[in-house]
């Protein structure tokens, strides 16, 4: 996902990152580079700290998902040896992120903020295929918010835009991988452009990955209630209807009682919505047209937001990460 020194040092930062590499060969070497050398720079806003530990604490999960699915690949997963190649570019994947790690935490650290320790991690996956599909939603999400936080430098610290741009391209390699070998679709480039998401809309999709009272320290951010889409594991389409759930006693019931949308966050585009029919935790909906490569649902009471913030202000579940092409 994102951005700023030894292997010793590096190995310690990144929850055991990089465990299966041999531990004389330099982290750096797998990955093909080091985090930035260049001057550091002269200050930095209140803004872009939290930006960057945000980063730094999202890293630390991608990292550790990396960390757990090389180790299944290579001892569990790698049935007659089919995937040795696959194993090869996970294993480069594992240390990009480790250099992602590092790379935000040295910005934080040269201003004598605060940084996180990796907490510990559950992944839902099972065999290689569950792996390269959690890893093209993980992955999509830290683009997504990599995106955002990007958008955000740009206004308030434009001379440490080019970390987080550059780490951009990056990340989309290693997920159009992903997206190929999960069997959503042989296509790398279903749309012309990744998805912004908000800080808060990628803190509460990987919250459901940490083990409850692991972290020594998290950032702050509010917590929005789950919104699960029932297509899962495969592209839905540009059209038709489409079901979620969520826990409708985790949602005020008088925010129920009103009229209520999904909200569709894709591309570079305004929010569009469609109406939503809420019933028992279910909710059922139409896809709304145009949408193309991986989008977000969220439930809100309104239609009038235009941008993902403004968005998730207004969200009462979500979001939910939709394969819509």
């Amino acid at each position: 996902m994102y951005i700023i020194i030894s292997a010793v040092a590096l190995l310690a930062a990144s929850s055991n990152a990089l465990a299966l590499l041999p531990r004389t060969q330099d982290v750096a070497d797998v990955a093909g580079g080091a985090p930035p050398n260049g001057p550091p720079p002269a200050n930095i806003s209140d803004a872009a700290v939290k930006d960057f530990q945000g980063v730094n604490f999202l890293e630390n999960l991608e990292s550790a998902f990396f960390e757990q699915g090389l180790q299944n690949l290579t001892n569990k997963w790698n049935d007659n040896h089919k995937i040795h190649l696959a194993i090869d570019i996970v294993t480069k994947v594992q240390a990009q992120e480790a250099i992602h790690v590092q790379t935000a935490k040295n910005i934080l650290n040269h201003f004598n903020k605060a940084t996180f320790t990796p907490c510990k991690y559950q992944f839902p996956v099972s065999n290689a295929k569950e792996f390269f599909g959690l890893a093209n939603i993980i992955t999509s999400v830290g683009i997504g918010a990599v995106i955002n936080v990007a958008s955000g430098l740009a206004l308030t610290d434009p001379t440490l835009v080019p970390g987080p741009a550059s780490i951009l391209a990056i990340e989309a390699r290693h997920d159009a991988f992903f997206r190929a070998e999960s069997g959503v679709s042989k296509i790398p480039n279903p749309a012309p452009f990744d998805t912004r998401i908000s800080a808060a809309y990628a803190l509460n999709l990987a919250s459901p990955f940490i083990v409850k009272d692991s972290c020594a320290s998290m950032p702050d951010f509010s917590k929005i209630p789950a919104l699960e889409s029932e297509a899962r594991g495969k592209t839905t389409g540009s059209h038709g209807p489409i079901v979620f759930s969520f826990d409708p006693s985790e949602v005020k019931k008088s925010d129920l009682d009103k009229k209520l949308y999904i909200g569709w966050v894709n591309q570079a585009n305004v929010v569009q919505y469609t109406p939503a029919d809420v019933s028992d935790g279910k909710v059922t909906t139409s896809i709304s047209s145009g949408l193309a490569g991986l989008a977000f649902a969220a439930l809100t009471a309104q239609n009038d937001a235009k941008d993902v913030n403004a968005l998730t202000e207004a969200t009462l579940a979500g979001p939910a990460p939709v394969q819509i092409s």
